[in-house]
């Protein structure tokens, strides 16, 4: 074992931890292998129990080099679902995945609820933190006039609920309120829940800074929660969005010599990768972008319609984080449908492509001599 530790190398990859009858009961995924896998084999205070239990277990272990830390990824969350090993199903933090629905009702109220059914009601989600979730939504009953009783159904009152009477609520239940006056609140909160209204959340932020400049501490603290949970949701939502829209992804990432990776991402999936070299003349890359596009996008069915599952959230999860994670060596260049369609038009997009990688080099290029002049 000490053995093979020593051979490890110091690059991207997945491992796989294997019990006494060879079974994998583990996978991971490391930026560098070597330092990932090693921690394993060296002694940790205060490591997680279910940690400890599958180390007591590992008898040997096996591993893959990849290209990128996003190969690595791509690859863990492949493995897994294919193979199930023990240990990664027992140490998964169980997501409990929450979404906030709209009733399509004359007055409806915003809630968050864990599961999505087959109803006519509004979904924005899945979003993987319940918290979070329950913290937007009571963002949205105290900053907005909507019904925040607690009864299923809508009571009348002459004089309305405690909410309407302290100004919290259009008092609907009073009947002098029109769906249509109701519902121009709901399109707001559609429109913040999107993420085009983001004055909403500037406006929040500037509030929780006013409080902490007045030493409103307990109101600080409220903003702050309400912060954070629009801010989940938001991001969450709008990677739900790309997912759902089904748009394509060119990556391009640069590796430490002269050569490239890209991958090639439809929605949440990866359709290719392959690495090529960054020497290949405007004219070799034109056509083989071309190509690529070709054979891999002309072919491939538009999205049918289907909801973004929990799963599927997972994976886009992976690919977008780490896009954005890495925007300073990676770039992304979003492809509309419908200039994969047109000759001409899918023609100005790879030399547009090729133009950004040509520029990105030439930077990369004279920082790196920069370096040398220092």
């Amino acid at each position: 074992m000490k053995g093979k530790l020593k051979q490890l190398p110091q690059k991207p990859g997945v491992y796989m931890m294997l019990d006494s009858l060879g079974n994998i009961i583990y996978v991971g995924k490391a930026k560098n292998l070597k330092n990932r896998v090693s921690q394993y084999f060296h002694h940790q205070k205060d490591r997680d129990p279910k940690v400890a239990e599958m180390i007591q277990h590992i008898h040997s272990f096996n591993y893959q080099v990849t290209d990128t830390e996003l190969d690595a990824l791509i690859e863990e969350c492949r493995l897994i679902k294919e193979i199930k090993p023990r240990y990664n199903r027992q140490m998964k933090n169980v997501k409990r995945y929450m979404y906030i629905k709209i009733p399509t009702e004359p007055y409806p109220k915003v809630i968050a609820v864990n599961e999505k059914t087959e109803d006519d009601a509004i979904y924005y989600g899945p979003f993987t933190s319940q918290n979070q979730v329950e913290k937007a939504v009571q963002y949205l009953k105290d900053f907005y006039p909507i019904r925040k009783c607690t009864s299923s159904r809508l009571v009348k009152r002459v004089d309305g609920c405690l909410f309407r009477q302290l100004g919290k609520c259009l008092g609907v239940c009073t009947g002098n309120v029109s769906p249509e006056e109701y519902w121009m609140y709901i399109e707001r909160i559609q429109q913040l829940l999107n993420g085009n209204s983001l004055d909403t959340v500037q406006d929040l932020s500037n509030k929780l800074d006013t409080a902490i400049e007045n030493l409103e501490f307990e109101k600080a603290a409220k903003y702050r929660e309400y912060y954070l949970g629009l801010r989940h949701v938001i991001g969450k939502q709008q990677l739900v969005q790309s997912s759902s829209k089904n748009r394509t992804i060119l990556v391009v990432e640069f590796l430490e010599d002269t050569r490239l990776k890209l991958f090639l991402i439809k929605g949440n999936k990866l359709l290719y990768r392959k690495i090529v070299d960054r020497a290949k003349s405007e004219i070799e890359m034109r056509l083989y972008l071309i190509k690529v596009f070709s054979d891999k996008l002309l072919v491939t069915k538009e999205n049918n319609g289907n909801r973004l599952t929990p799963e599927d959230l997972d994976e886009a999860q992976i690919i977008y984080s780490y896009l954005k994670k890495n925007r300073n060596r990676v770039l992304c260049f979003w492809i509309p449908s419908t200039h994969l369609k047109n000759e001409s038009s899918l023609d100005a997009v790879v030399l547009k492509i090729i133009t950004r990688i040509r520029s990105f080099i030439l930077k990369k290029d004279l920082k790196e001599n920069d370096k040398w002049l220092c």
